[in-house]
């Protein structure tokens, strides 16, 4: 069997906490329902406030004007206004545009600054993969694609992940064209812009690894619809270190016993 090089792309998960691989052992990842129903989201720090001096913190945090060491305009001051309303472009070429802090202005900068609304997601499983594995390493990673944005800026190119599968312990599929069972399987953890390819919590669980460290590792193999586009995915759901014992006493609870 032909190994896979997937990008396991960011998935919104809620973490369940269960022993993490930085004193505890392991990271569960359940995935998260989008909701599109709201256009600033549901958290309270993406709902712009009334009172003007909260709102201009509020503004602030969406789209900084001052550096990240703080200099520039007082938060909320006129000439700190009038330099996110050049920004965000809330007057045209020739300054025509509402008064700077009326309710039209910081209407129109509130647009600006609205979150789109989250596509729609389907996910049609494929197959699901439960293993023992060992961890090879992290590599460097060179796309080979022939797109405009290859190799340096398609976010395919970065620090790959390689694990040697050595045991099945699960396998279904469900899906006509879901991925037969792996001899080892690689992801795109990291790409050359120092951007996440996958959930924090797998990024830290992986780069804490060492090269043979044992795991049981599961992924997925899903066929998703976003918005427009469809394509496979393959995220991990779950990544566990295991000792030398415990892999064994997997592999053997597995094992079906001989036949008498």
């Amino acid at each position: 069997m032909n190994p896979r090089l997937v990008s396991a792309v960011p998935v919104d998960y809620l973490l369940t906490p269960m022993k993490t691989l930085f004193g505890f052992r392991s990271v569960i990842l359940s995935s998260l329902l989008l909701s599109s129903s709201f256009l600033f989201g549901a958290d309270d720090k993406n709902t712009p406030p009334k009172a003007w001096g909260e709102w201009a913190a509020w503004a602030e945090s969406q789209k900084p004007v001052t550096d990240k060491d703080g200099h520039g305009p007082d938060i909320g001051s006129d000439e700190w206004a009038n330099a996110l309303g050049k920004r965000l472009k809330i007057s045209d070429a020739a300054g025509h545009g509402p008064d700077v802090k009326s309710d039209e202005w910081r209407a129109a900068v509130e647009k600006k600054l609205a979150r789109p609304a989250a596509p729609k997601e389907e996910r049609q499983l494929l197959s699901s993969h439960d293993t023992v594995a060992t961890f090879d390493g992290v590599t460097d990673h060179r796309c080979m694609g022939r797109t405009s944005l290859c190799p340096d800026r398609c976010g395919e190119s970065g620090k790959l992940a390689t694990f040697k599968i050595t045991q099945y312990l699960g396998y279904e599929k469900p899906g006509e064209y879901g991925d037969p069972k792996q001899d080892k399987f690689m992801l795109l953890i990291e790409d050359n812009q120092k951007n996440a390819k996958v959930a924090e919590p797998i990024l830290k669980a992986i780069t804490a690894l060492k090269p043979g460290d044992i795991v049981r590792l599961k992924w997925n193999h899903d066929y998703v619809t976003r918005g427009g586009s469809k394509s496979p995915e393959r995220p991990i759901v779950s990544i566990t270190t295991l000792t030398p014992d415990e892999a064994e006493k997997a592999a053997s609870e597995k094992t079906p016993p001989p036949k008498k």
